[in-house]
């Protein structure tokens, strides 16, 4: 009966521990709960500015954004009038820990669209910084 429970679980709520996210080979983002979650090596303001960026270049409208050097968020809304909010707070050592979240009961494919072009932006800054 037990067993019957949790298979049920993984039926019906398929955002609730699903498997990690990998791009390319630096960073790993886990989707559970409906969200997906990340701890990046950048600061806050650099993260903020890759999200904005990839929010612009994804024709997402932007319903809110505010940030300082503690914590950001974002709050969009797409072409299917989904509710998308990407949340940041910064950690010690200069990290930021990132949540992107699309809707009430989530969106995998939407959650990996938004964070790949992240970090695009966020790589494409740091080869910039580096000439």
């Amino acid at each position: 009966m037990v067993a019957g429970f949790v298979l049920a679980g993984f039926l019906f709520c398929p955002g609730c521990g699903g498997p990690s996210v990998q791009t390319g080979s630096d960073v790993r983002a886990g989707y559970a709960w409906d969200t997906l979650r990340a701890r990046l090596d950048h600061p806050i303001d650099e993260v903020y500015r890759a999200a904005t960026d990839a929010v612009h270049q994804l024709d997402l409208e932007v319903m809110y954004r505010d940030h300082d050097g503690v914590a950001g968020e974002i709050s969009t809304v797409d072409a299917q009038r989904e509710n998308i909010t990407i949340d940041l707070e910064a950690m010690p050592r200069g990290r930021t820990y990132l949540a992107v979240r699309v809707n009430v009961f989530g969106d995998k494919n939407k959650s990996e669209v938004i964070f790949e072009r992240l970090m695009e932006n966020l790589r494409e800054g740091m080869s910039v910084a580096q000439r």
